[in-house]
């Protein structure tokens, strides 16, 4: 049975919401300073990448030219003459020569977004930003994906094949991102291919029939979309666009091999502020497997309760029942979880883990298939400003491993990756974070602390995460065991930014 598809309207409804809303965040990373007695890391090889471009989406003539006499405004609008690297203008064009941020120092393992061309376009109807990476030389690499104010984003022709918006778990009709470019198509003949963004393996196949155009994303980050259709002549077309997929708030997603024997890996979300020990079983102040579903949410004195009852975002709150259904994206959770989110009526919880993925078949590909090896992420909607939380990752157990399993998680703040650590952002030279099949039932890997601070005067929602090292100088992960975290936070919390 089909989960809830979105309609036109709230696809359009996110689209006008999240242009600019991904566009206008930033966020910075660095490293902990500290280092605990017990920390350990080993690591093997790994990597990953991608590229840009979207065929025939939009134009490529360019937009406006930049001039070097227009003032530079502080919020990141018009080109100026040289390229900044303060929050409000990081992942921008500033200088409008085709580079972002070329002479900005970053983190390894940090992602931001990233607009090409005029920053004052960053916002317009048709653009949508890309995602660059730190690499392990400090600096930023090249933006990928997203539509640019270099590309004419701002002119492109929404009618034919456009870029689609939706939030993760949510069932898309592929057919709606072809617009009137469809409209020739030969019944029966209509395909449609689907690009998973690095990382996502398996990548959900394209299901339904008349035409098969269903589409169902589990994970945050840029798709691509290959359409073609026959034609009445014999011949056929093709086009490509984007689908963009996130949510508000944080969301952090944990995925990890799963042709290795059948391992499980739980991911961890540690209270704001409070520095108590961890507990694999879940506590009060750690949101884990065992307590913070939404059978253990729905209870009637649920263990978590980090926010407020009564206030309204965006101030923090446990429960939020948003008037856009597309809004409420645990609604959409598959294997059941979402229908079970529906029936409360109570919108979304937060923190929540949507999904708690013990073992999966890899060779599946459709999402709806309670096999489906989807991840596990958590959620908090509303984040609190200036309160740093902790994410965390347990070697829980594995029955049959083979070899070593390398967890990568990927941290999202406002729809936009801000980090992306494990095959990233670790030991010099870079190496991914592993785990030996020796440590299961064991290991335990503290990540990285996350913050959302104030707006700043441009009104930009930011965020803030460091990874946690081992030793800082090699960059090793902080790889300590369940036996410790059960005894001790770990290092404190950094100072408020």
């Amino acid at each position: 049975m089909r989960r809830p598809r979105l309609s036109s309207s709230l696809l359009i409804f996110m689209g006008a919401a999240v242009s600019g809303a991904g566009a206008a965040v930033s966020c910075s990373a660095a490293g902990i300073h500290g280092v605990l007695d017990d920390g350990s890391g080993d690591g093997g090889g790994g990597g990953g990448g991608g590229d840009d471009g979207f065929g025939n989406v939009f134009p490529s003539d360019g937009g406006p030219a930049p001039t070097s006499d227009v003032a530079v405004n502080p919020c990141g609008s018009a080109c100026g003459p040289t390229e900044l690297c303060d929050q409000a203008n990081l992942g921008l064009d500033d200088d409008c020569d085709g580079m972002i941020d070329e002479e900005c120092a970053c983190i390894p393992g940090q992602a931001s977004s990233c607009f090409r061309g005029d920053p004052s376009y960053r916002s317009a109807m048709g653009c949508f930003p890309g995602t660059q990476l730190c690499l392990e030389t400090g600096t930023w690499g090249p933006c990928v994906g997203g539509l640019h104010a270099d590309q004419g984003c701002f002119s492109s022709d929404a009618t034919g094949c456009h870029a689609m918006q939706a939030p993760p778990f949510a069932n898309v009709d592929l057919k709606e991102g072809t617009g009137s470019f469809s409209d020739d198509a030969v019944a029966g003949t209509e395909v449609w291919k689907v690009t998973c963004p690095a990382g996502i393996d398996p990548c959900p196949g394209v299901e339904g029939e008349a035409p098969p155009d269903d589409f169902t994303p589990l994970q945050s980050g840029e798709y691509r979309v290959r359409y073609t259709k026959g034609l009445a002549n014999g011949g056929t077309e093709s086009c490509e666009y984007p689908l963009f997929v996130g949510a508000r708030g944080l969301r952090v997603e944990l995925e990890w091999e799963h042709d290795r024997g059948s391992i499980d890996l739980d991911l961890h979300l540690h209270a704001p502020v409070s520095m108590q020990p961890w507990e694999m079983a879940g506590s009060a102040v750690d949101c884990g497997w065992n307590n913070c579903t939404v059978d253990d949410l729905s209870a009637e004195e649920p263990q978590i309760r980090w926010f407020s009852d009564l206030s309204t975002p965006p101030d923090p709150v446990n429960w939020f029942l948003d008037p856009v259904e597309s809004n409420n994206t645990c609604y959409y959770a598959p294997r059941g979880v979402g229908e079970a989110w529906r029936s409360l009526r109570k919108g979304c919880h937060s923190p929540r883990l949507d999904l708690d993925n013990v073992s999966c078949d890899p060779t599946i590909t459709d999402p709806d298939e309670p096999d489906f090896c989807a991840p596990e992420n958590i959620n908090v909607d509303f984040p609190p400003s200036d309160q740093w939380m902790r994410i965390g990752v347990h070697y829980y157990g594995a029955l049959d491993a083979r070899d070593d399993v390398h967890p990568r998680v990927k941290i999202y703040c406002n729809r936009a990756l801000r980090a992306d650590l494990g095959p990233k952002g670790y030991y010099t030279p870079e190496q991914p974070v592993t785990f030996a099949p020796r440590d299961a039932g064991t290991r335990f890997w503290l990540v990285a602390d996350v913050l959302f601070p104030e707006p700043d005067e441009c009104g930009q929602q930011t965020c803030i995460v460091q990874p946690i090292y081992h030793e800082e100088e090699t960059k090793s992960p902080r790889l300590t065991t369940e036996l410790f975290v059960e005894e001790s936070f770990g290092p404190d919390y950094p100072p408020l930014p």
